[in-house]
């Protein structure tokens, strides 16, 4: 579960509307009820519906339907449906959409890759990386788990991830028979994860006594060859693959022996289609 806080709720408000609704002030929409409905254009798995509600409620609109999160939609199906002050519904009516299209195009995304890389590997993972756009970082979580992928990391304080870049300080792939073992003795609970770009740095990290190795862009034939000599040291070691891994590679790398694919790529997925239906009521309540 992905909890926003009643603040990150407000947040979401304020930035479309940081000085009130100037063209809905101008037209004196004073005790003008409606109601506005969201229908799916296309096949879609819906995100992001429970924290629209409350968007809704905020600005005292009364929620009469809604699906939650990860419900398949085919085209037409309505999803969300509200009423009250016709001020309020145009104050939300964006911010609303716009959050639901922008997490439901994530977890479309997700369930494609998930769909693709298990019909090789029913057990595999797919991961989604913490590079996701700025500020988004729980819409961007619970949508990536809507489709059916994990976290890979949700920030650097939640996992051990040794990078290359790390290593430049310490002496290079060559000292990780000593790092490794001081990882373990300061955290006993934590698995060690170090990123391998060739299959040298991957043997050496698995040797050093890593638990998983994450192998950085390296193409599927290469991947199969050195996921064998990893296991053929550690048959419990994880093998990872990470760098580039989207729709066209995803089932190749699954299929290549991968237990983890980590991408970045559902995260820039085109916006869901949704259409918004808002109707005068003529009556009060």
């Amino acid at each position: 579960m992905i909890y926003f806080t009643d603040n990150d709720i407000d947040r979401l408000i304020e930035d479309d509307v940081p000085a009130g609704d100037m063209t809905t002030a101008l037209l004196d929409l004073t005790g003008k009820k409606g109601s506005i409905s969201l229908f799916a254009r296309n096949e879609m798995i819906v995100c992001c519906t429970e924290e629209a509600v409350r968007l809704y409620k905020k600005v005292g609109l009364e929620v009469s339907y809604s699906v939650a999160t990860g419900t398949r939609l085919k085209p037409g199906d309505k999803m969300l449906e509200a009423k009250g002050d016709a001020s309020a519904i145009h104050l939300i009516w964006r911010t609303g959409t716009a959050m639901i299209e922008f997490a439901s195009g994530i977890a479309d995304r997700t369930r494609q890759l998930v769909e693709s890389a298990r019909k090789e590997n029913p057990s595999v993972a797919v991961a989604g990386t913490r590079k996701h756009p700025p500020f988004v970082k729980k819409m961007a979580l619970k949508a990536l788990m809507a489709g059916g992928g994990v976290p890979h990391r949700t920030g650097l304080s939640d996992t051990v991830l040794i990078f290359r870049e790390h290593l430049l300080f310490t002496g290079g792939y060559e000292k990780l028979p000593e790092v490794i073992p001081g990882f373990k003795e300061k955290m006993k609970e934590r698995k060690v994860v170090v990123e391998a770009h060739t299959m040298e740095e991957a043997l050496v990290a698995v040797k050093s006594g890593a638990h998983a190795v994450q192998m950085d862009k390296m193409p599927p034939e290469t991947f199969i060859e050195c996921a064998g000599k990893c296991r053929a040291i550690n048959p419990e070691v994880c093998i990872i693959a990470a760098g580039s891994v989207n729709n066209t590679n995803v089932a190749a790398y699954a299929k290549a022996g991968a237990d983890v694919l980590v991408t970045s790529w559902m995260y820039f997925a085109p916006p869901a289609d949704i259409r918004v239906e808002i109707i005068q009521l003529n009556y009060s309540g």
